[in-house]
């Protein structure tokens, strides 16, 4: 079995892992950690987007190596995938569909407030488009 996990920046992120872990230690499965650093390249008239997608993408890159180290901790030696895109969820899909993974752990959590109404739940993009089975943590 091949899980992947996907993890934003947010406290709950170790908890979504937490669980992916045990997870993947209960049913012998390999686990993939994706965190996906979003880009703003749209808003390039008004502000420089290189350096603030650089930053946004070399923490994210630093999260996700923490997220690594977490798994490895564990007993998990997962591979770390950093992307970088405008739709996290599609970015989501689109691997688990490349790596013919078997299942998405992710968390419910995210975007806060008029954000996650004006963009969209990024799970809840995932669990209608998603070639297998998505576990959402709450």
């Amino acid at each position: 079995m091949r899980i992947l996990v996907a993890l934003d920046q947010s406290p709950f992120a170790v908890t979504v892992l937490e669980k992916a872990i045990a997870l993947a230690k209960t049913q012998g499965a390999t686990l993939s950690i994706m965190t996906v650093a979003e880009d703003f390249f749209d808003l390039g008239d008004y502000l420089d987007v290189v350096s603030v997608t650089d930053k946004i993408f070399a923490a994210t890159k630093a999260d996700a190596q923490k997220y690594g180290d977490l798994a490895k901790a564990s007993g998990i030696d997962a591979e770390v995938v950093v992307e970088q895109g405008v739709s996290p969820a599609d970015l989501i899909i689109a691997h688990a569909e490349n790596k013919a993974i078997d299942m998405i752990v992710m968390g419910h959590q995210g975007k806060k407030g008029l954000s996650k109404y004006l963009i969209g739940s990024v799970a809840a993009r995932v669990v209608s488009h998603a070639p297998c089975s998505v576990l959402v943590i709450r």
